[in-house]
């Protein structure tokens, strides 16, 4: 589906942790856009590190796994 859809999961969580305090104070809701800046940032520092480390096979999976995070 993605090459890092288990970050999916980490987002809902958070942004079900910031829904669950309602819509009162915005202070809550910069959890969730930490932790979409936080992954977005790793995925972007891991596809280097994988280039590097498998060269042109890593090629190879980005042609058939097309999205980094939502198809």
């Amino acid at each position: 589906i993605s090459r890092h859809f288990n970050y999916v999961g980490d987002l809902l969580i958070s942004s079900a942790m910031c829904l669950a305090c309602g819509f009162n104070h915005l202070l809550p809701y910069f959890y969730i856009i930490y932790m979409f800046i936080l992954l977005i940032h790793r995925i972007y520092r891991d596809d280097a590190r994988c280039r590097g480390k498998y060269g042109k096979y890593w090629d190879n999976y980005c042609q058939v796994v097309k999205w980094k995070l939502l198809p």
